[in-house]
């Protein structure tokens, strides 16, 4: 039965695209083994190299070969395959068929391995003496990449998932089902489509730009195991550093835009909830600040070698655990983005620890070479950088520890609870890192490499140090900021900001960065933002209807809304006007209004929805009406199927704007700190 004759399957695309995934992994590895024989041999201009660039080439165009024969299968509705089947639809936007590419896992590897490859061409233009190493780490990452796309089984291991498999081919047997029908072809109507979460213009450039920024990841891997290798403990550092930074640009904007959707896709009511898979991306995205800093320590005072190899290199084991832990379906209990367990563990342990052992053994074997102790300067802006990047990896570890619980539990047989209350959680544990960083931030500004005195140390901090007292005044006046912790943190970043201004703008002691003063001002505004939103964030929405929605808690938070029946709220008289129901989607418009001179005008109004979708049943999207300084923020508690009433939530959200505004600097801050480093480089590179 399996060698029936089926009327009407396109098998072309799949099997040259298959092709194209085969022959990409062999020339990935065909490469690395070359630039190894090439390193060996020493010889840059050898045919061996020449050899190693051609596979590498090859293997960069066969990728893109394979990748535009998805998207032809998945624009062209051939639902006979099962990746384009599952997350296809002819109903979809074309913006959605856009992300259907990357909303699985086959597809995302493919993404993942398409920006490695393109960088990898990047490397062979740019490393000039130093190609053979980098690009033989570089290859060997991107064999076992593409591997992920090989969808076969060897020794009872499964290789990868084929974004080319057959939707007849994921079935254990065809009796009973639609495919003992040789025009089977005829009776798939139409694809599961999206995950109506997934149905958001935020989706169809969050994944992209965040695997581009784990791409990156790999270039000061690869330059730090070159350095290792080839005993070049200096010179790694000046070409990694321009790389690190664009790192740090595209994995914090894919982290952000994840966090944009999941304000205006998700009913939690903010950009960030601490869920594993959100604290997977942000780990890497931490070690590699503290990565950078460590560079520039290292540079200055030539202090910090040790750490800069560890976390450059760890920077990407951490890229690979947090796909082990999204793909691996260890996390499928506590995590609403990772995807369910797809017989790939085995392979992605491998992946894993293949690169920690290559990690740890040179370290390893090199440690004597480039450890050495200096004598510590207390009162050097160097010492205090760098104990603060051990505070931004001691909260980084806080984070990836709490999280790896599932896989703790899993490994040892233990029985540990991850957090009930996760935002609670993390909050309280960061919110001391926070305050050290902050203080570190603020110190660091006016102390001098080498040497200070603390006299004039302490001169400088006296206008920041003021301006910071005087602006926390008001706050905790009026009620915006209350308790001590908050309070603190406060005080802390205004500080630390006033400190960045102060030494960006007044200081005549040295030049000034604008790159550095961009980054830290927009990082600490970012800070302030979360501070003094999430501080004051309230739901208005209690319900005062007559209707009793079963227990104080519920009434304290949700509404009963009657169809055009006036309550206040916050300020507002809300009611209900009608609703709209669009394919399984029904909209929902809700008015906020005033009343003055015996009369309502409508001053905004905000349109939840609900998706009734047949697999996951009922989806609901908020609504969000953005002001200056606050956002109105709702959605629907339950779909009813009673159209005349709705039970809503309200959160107020203020400030909000000015986390935003933070993460626009600090990106803007890191983009010039770039462009000024590919402009002037460093002597001799």
């Amino acid at each position: 039965m399996w060698h029936m004759h089926y009327i009407g399957e396109h098998l072309f695309p799949g099997i040259l695209g298959q092709t194209f995934i085969w022959i990409s992994f062999f020339t990935a590895l065909s490469s690395s083994l070359f630039y190894l024989i090439a390193l060996i041999r020493k010889k840059s201009g050898s045919g061996i190299l020449i050899l190693g660039r051609s596979f590498y080439s090859f293997h960069f165009l066969t990728l893109i070969g394979a990748g535009v024969l998805l998207y032809f299968i998945i624009f062209r509705h051939y639902f006979e395959y099962a990746y384009v089947w599952q997350y296809s639809s002819k109903e979809l936007d074309i913006k959605y068929i856009i992300s259907c590419f990357w909303a699985g896992q086959e597809g995302s590897f493919l993404v993942w391995a398409f920006w490695q490859s393109l960088i990898g061409m990047f490397l062979i233009a740019l490393t000039k003496e130093w190609e053979s190493p980098v690009m033989l780490v570089f290859s060997l990452s991107q064999a076992f990449v593409t591997s992920m796309l090989l969808g076969v089984e060897l020794f009872g291991l499964k290789i990868g998932l084929s974004p080319f498999t057959l939707l007849r081919e994921t079935v254990p047997t065809i009796n009973g089902t639609i495919f003992q029908e040789t025009n089977y072809i005829t009776l798939l109507k139409d694809g599961n489509g999206l995950n109506p979460l997934l149905e958001n213009v935020w989706m169809t450039i969050h994944p992209p730009i965040l695997f581009l920024g784990y791409a990156l990841c790999l270039v000061p891997f690869s330059y730090a195991m070159a350095g290792l290798i080839t005993k070049d403990y200096q010179n790694w550092i000046r070409r990694a550093y321009p790389w690190t930074l664009l790192a740090l640009i595209f994995l914090g904007s894919g982290i952000l835009l994840g966090g944009a959707w999941a304000y205006v896709s998700l009913t939690f009511g903010g950009f960030w909830a601490w869920d594993p898979v959100e604290n997977s991306s942000l780990v890497p995205w931490m070690t590699l600040l503290a990565t950078l800093h460590f560079f520039f320590i290292y540079r200055k005072q030539n202090f910090g070698l040790l750490m800069a190899f560890l976390f450059a290199t760890l920077t990407y084991i951490l890229v690979l655990y947090a796909g082990f832990l999204t793909r691996s379906g260890v996390l499928a209990n506590t995590s609403a983005h990772s995807f369910g367990s797809n017989g790939m563990t085995g392979q992605l342990m491998i992946f894993l620890l293949t690169f920690l052992a290559l990690m740890i053994f040179w370290i390893i074997i090199r440690y004597r070479d480039f450890h050495k102790r200096i004598q510590d300067r207390f009162h050097s802006r160097e010492f205090w950088m760098f104990i603060g990047s051990l505070v931004i990896i001691l909260a980084a570890f806080q984070i990836i520890f709490t999280t790896s619980i599932p896989v703790i539990n899993l490994l040892f047989k233990t029985n540990l609870a991850p957090p009930v209350e996760p935002v609670t959680f993390y909050n309280r544990w960061q919110t001391p890192f926070v305050l050290l960083i902050a203080a570190f931030i603020a110190f660091t500004q006016f102390l001098n490499y080498s040497y200070n005195t603390l006299k004039d140390f302490f001169r400088k901090l006296f206008i920041p140090f003021t301006a910071a007292l005087l602006t926390t005044l008001p706050f905790v006046l009026t009620g915006i900021t209350k308790g001590i912790p908050h309070i603190s943190l406060l005080f802390l970043i205004l500080f630390a900001l006033y400190s960045v201004l102060t030494n960006g703008f007044f200081t005549t002691s040295k030049p000034a960065n604008p790159g550095a003063i961009l980054a830290h001002a927009g990082f600490l505004t970012f800070l302030l933002g979360i501070l003094l939103t999430f501080s004051n964030s309230r739901t208005i929405s209690t319900n005062t209807s007559r209707f009793d929605l079963g227990d104080a808690k519920t009434n304290a938070q949700h509404l009963v809304l009657m169809k055009h029946d006036t309550l206040f709220m916050g300020g507002y008289y809300v009611a209900y006007m009608h609703d709209k129901k669009m394919g399984n989607t029904t909209e929902y418009q809700v008015d906020f209004m005033t009343y003055k001179d015996d009369k309502f005008s409508k001053a905004f109004s905000l349109h939840p929805s609900v998706n009734i979708h047949p697999r996951m049943g009922a989806v609901y999207n908020p609504s969000t009406r953005h002001f200056i300084w606050r956002d109105y923020y709702t959605y629907i508690v339950q779909a009813n199927s009673d159209p005349d009433y709705i039970v809503i939530k309200v959160v107020i959200n203020p400030y909000i704007n000015i986390l935003w505004m933070g993460a626009i600097i600090m990106t803007a801050g890191f983009i010039f700190s770039y462009y000024r480093k590919i402009r002037r480089p460093s002597p001799g590179q």
